[in-house]
């Protein structure tokens, strides 16, 4: 299955391109893999990963012998039952639920998912729900006693520090590959898991940031050098504790369909594990919006607010037309991208502090954000 490119917000301007991947420097691509290949070695490679009891803790293989049982391969096919593409995933509970990403349970043209467990056995799959803002899906399978990996801490990642990448790239079940953390909360966006949409935002021509009328999904990723990918997507990152940091999405690549080039990008654990807590418990995931509309032809450093939602969250915080937002929670705001995936990294419900700029005057402003629709 050939994914399309992804790119940035509409019409980039290069003093964005620090904030956001710019389309120039490298291709993004989200990971799920074709049908073909290299799928003949899947079963000498399984043969092949034997795992030694005596691998010391905290250790490569440790990481990997911990996580291997938990890893799943998902197989995608048509209404036919044709195959057309692959994806990664990995046990979050015992009683059958499983972690991918949404643009490997929602493919276009996928109708059949079967999830390939390490030991070789297989069973159907159904999505018990999916968010392609946050580029996420939790799978159901009739199967209890399921060994979970456990969601660790994102926050507490640094940058330089080791992680482990597992999955089935380009069909190949169950690798494993390493790397380090080469840079946090990344503004990276997708585009490709659904059925189209303005890959602004929902921006469009209002700059309408808070809107929901698009299928990109804006995230604060983790870079790595671990190798990754097609065929990774939805598969896990792990610390050297074995604990899942994050879930491996997308790739830079020096052409549409390159493989690793040591540019892979993960969505944090902390947003995976608030985000599939609602998808299990209800079907689908809260927006955090704040009630503002942005001006796409601003070009000063920040982002200029056109609108505000009357009795919204930043009406009621006395955000104003013509203000500019230059940060968000102390980190630098260098355009829209900027914004929406730090505040879309949070929850609703949580408190903010933005820097605004109004009537020349900067000051600290407190915005308690809200469910998207409410």
């Amino acid at each position: 299955m050939t994914q399309p490119p992804v790119v940035p917000p509409s019409r980039p301007r290069p003093r964005r391109r620090a904030g956001a991947l710019a389309a120039g420097a490298a291709a993004i691509a989200l990971v799920a893999g074709g049908v073909g290949g290299v799928t003949g070695a899947v079963v000498a490679h399984r043969e092949d990963a034997a795992t030694s009891s005596d691998a010391a803790k905290g250790s490569l293989e440790a990481v990997a012998e911990r996580a291997l049982p938990s890893v799943v391969t998902i197989r995608i096919a048509d209404s036919s039952g044709k195959p057309i593409g692959t994806g990664s995933g990995f046990v979050l509970r015992a009683d059958g639920y499983i972690v991918t990403n949404y643009h490997v349970a929602k493919a276009p043209g996928s109708d059949q998912l079967k999830v390939l467990f390490q030991d070789g056995s297989q069973i159907d799959a159904s999505v018990a729900g999916a968010d392609s803002s946050y580029d996420l899906a939790v799978l159901k399978v009739d199967r209890k006693g399921l060994i979970p990996l456990l969601l660790g801490d994102s926050r507490a990642l640094q940058v330089g520090a080791p992680v482990v990448a597992v999955g089935a790239p380009l069909g190949l079940q169950g690798s494993v590959t390493s790397g380090i953390v080469s840079a946090l909360n990344r503004p990276v966006i997708t585009k490709g898991g659904g059925s189209g949409g303005d890959d602004s935002g929902g921006s469009g021509d209002s700059g309408n940031s808070d809107a929901e009328t698009s299928d990109a999904a804006y995230l604060d990723a983790i870079q790595t050098d671990a190798a990754i990918n097609h065929g990774n997507s939805g598969g896990p990152l792990l610390n050297l504790q074995g604990q899942v940091v994050g879930v491996n999405t997308a790739i830079a690549s020096a052409t549409e369909n390159g493989g690793s080039i040591g540019l892979g990008f993960a969505i944090p654990a902390n947003q995976v594990r608030r985000t599939t807590d609602q998808l299990i418990r209800k079907g689908q995931a809260d927006h955090p919006v704040i009630g503002i509309s942005f001006d796409t032809e601003y070009a000063g450093e920040g982002v200029k607010v056109t609108q505000v939602q009357t009795g919204g969250p930043a009406a009621q915080a006395g955000i104003k037309p013509d203000d500019v937002i230059t940060k968000i929670d102390g980190q630098n705001v260098r355009g829209t991208a900027d914004f929406i995936v730090a505040l879309r990294s949070k929850a609703v419900g949580s408190r903010v502090t933005l820097m605004v700029v109004s009537e020349s005057r900067e000051h600290l402003v407190s915005v308690v954000t809200a469910a998207s629709g409410k």
